[in-house]
């Protein structure tokens, strides 16, 4: 599936920036387009509709509110998912040091705006895949590698 990596520039600010990844809802299950937080995603000059890289995670249960506040859910999901979202947009901008993602990120360079696609493992109600083992999760389990396909956007 392919995920919309940015780097976009706060403005207003001195080299400070804000990293997403977004999953555009045509990749996402169609099951699950209904229930997703429509955000668009920056590609090149045009925006296209996407979500958060939670709602495709999150096991069928997130979608049955009952169950996800006592089982302790939510906290779990915006870990594996913030956790996934900073190993994919590390592969794609190194600058991304943290092990999750900041809401910005002051730089001492001007790297300047920047969006690409990259492909990445499926991820739909991937949640129950990638949660046990959430402390050793590397990018190659998502598919991706340095130097790997990336399309701008």
């Amino acid at each position: 599936m392919d995920v919309i990596v940015s780097r976009s520039r706060i403005p207003g600010t001195t080299s400070t920036y804000q990293y997403r990844a977004l999953v555009p809802l045509a990749e996402v299950a169609v099951s699950r387009r209904p229930r997703c937080v429509v955000i668009q995603a920056p590609i090149g000059n045009g925006r296209v509709p996407s979500t958060r890289i939670a709602d495709v995670v999150a096991p069928t249960a997130w979608y049955e509110r009952e169950l996800a506040t006592p089982l302790g859910l939510a906290a779990r999901l915006n870990l594996v998912a913030r956790r996934i979202e900073a190993l994919i947009v590390h592969t794609v901008f190194p600058e991304m040091t943290a092990r999750l993602i900041p809401l910005m990120l002051a730089l001492d360079f001007d790297p300047c705006e920047a969006s690409y696609r990259v492909a990445v493992a499926e991820l739909n109600e991937a949640f129950d895949r990638f949660a046990s083992g959430i402390d050793t999760l590397m990018a190659a389990d998502l598919g991706l590698y340095q130097g790997c396909d990336l399309r701008a956007a």
